[in-house]
């Protein structure tokens, strides 16, 4: 009876086990499309991006209402429709989006990572928090509050002030 148990939870997986979240939100752009690079200037969130996280965002903040953030290793499951994309190509948006809602504290303690293509239109993240697990990365500060982007440092001032004289309001006399 013992040995039954055991080989019942050696071939158990841990994706078997009910989730502790799970979110859906808007296909997300590919890998590809994330960055955009003009000559001379520091990689950037592309305008497709910034729109999909502005969007996609408020559709999963209305799903995390009083859910505190996963601060604790974690595995995840992503469920992708199925297409042509790279399967890979899914992971780097749908994690990014986690994070920027607040749903997980830093992408970077995922533990396992699967995804899955499966007949459906939108993306779903489902994530089992491991909180026996150690080594667990900081809270990533929120982007853009107070921090300097990164790339090249702005130039010095070239100490010329300019001095705009105030429109004069009434009449001379």
């Amino acid at each position: 009876m013992a040995a039954t148990a055991q080989a019942d939870e050696v071939t158990a997986h841990w994706s078997e086990a009910p989730p502790d979240r799970i979110v859906t939100m808007p296909r997300c752009p590919s890998t590809n499309a994330l960055w955009v690079r003009a000559p001379g200037k520091p990689r950037a969130r592309s305008a497709a991006y910034n729109d999909w996280i502005r969007h996609a965002g408020w559709d999963v903040r209305r799903q995390l209402v009083g859910t505190p953030p996963i601060d604790c290793r974690f595995n995840v499951v992503i469920e992708v429709p199925i297409s042509r994309r790279d399967t890979s190509n899914w992971e780097k948006a749908a994690m990014d989006l986690c994070e920027t809602v607040g749903l997980i504290t830093n992408d970077g303690n995922s533990n396992e990572v699967l995804i899955r293509p499966v007949p459906r239109e939108d993306v779903m993240v489902a994530i089992w928090c491991l909180p026996e697990m150690g080594a667990v990365r900081k809270q990533t500060p929120p982007k853009g509050a107070g921090q300097r982007p990164r790339g090249r440092k702005p130039k010095p001032s070239s100490g010329l002030t300019w001095i705009l004289s105030a429109p004069s309001t009434g009449t001379r006399r």
